[in-house]
């Protein structure tokens, strides 16, 4: 899926041509809507960030969005990446993607009708991180369990700050 299909599928299509269209010149707009065309939008599987822009150097690869959050989120949080790739493709043609809340970028976000936020929530990823949390280590003094989502470093050795004792991994 590339982004102008999501957009479409969204029901934002228009207003990112327009916003694309309203920030710079004919031939620029062109160049920039074709190449948001081709780029891709991949699933995520993080549970605590809702999207993400990726770019290697100069040239971008993707916009990663986790698609389980609730459709209004969905939509702003596509848009939010939208303007990091506006900003990345317009402004800093030929260097790394380097300031990304900076100025350009909440121009991009006021142009695409937006609040400059730079993060959001999500109860449903709330939700699904809470189940895929598991237990990892297990406090050898008290005996509370920690519930993490990746597992601890089995040569290192950890202390519990509630109670100051040794913690087993499990």
């Amino acid at each position: 899926m590339t982004v102008i299909e999501l957009a479409e599928q969204l029901g934002i299509a228009h207003p990112v041509a327009y916003a694309v269209r309203s920030m710079l010149s004919v031939a620029e707009a062109e160049r920039l809507l074709q190449k948001l065309a081709s780029l891709p939008v991949q699933r995520s599987h993080a549970v605590q960030r809702l999207g993400s822009y990726v770019s290697r150097g100069s040239e971008p690869e993707a916009i990663r969005l986790q698609f389980k959050q609730e459709e209004a989120q969905l939509c702003a949080t596509f848009l939010h990446e939208i303007a990091h790739a506006c900003d990345h493709l317009s402004h800093q043609s030929g260097r790394p993607y380097r300031q990304a809340h900076g100025p350009g970028w909440q121009s991009w976000m006021a142009a695409l009708g937006q609040p400059a936020q730079s993060r959001g929530n999500s109860a449903a990823l709330s939700a699904l991180r809470q189940q895929r949390l598991k237990v990892v280590a297990v406090c050898r003094t008290c005996g509370a369990e920690i519930r993490r989502l990746r597992c601890l470093d089995r040569r290192k050795r950890y202390v519990h700050t509630d109670c100051g004792g040794r913690l087993q991994p499990v």
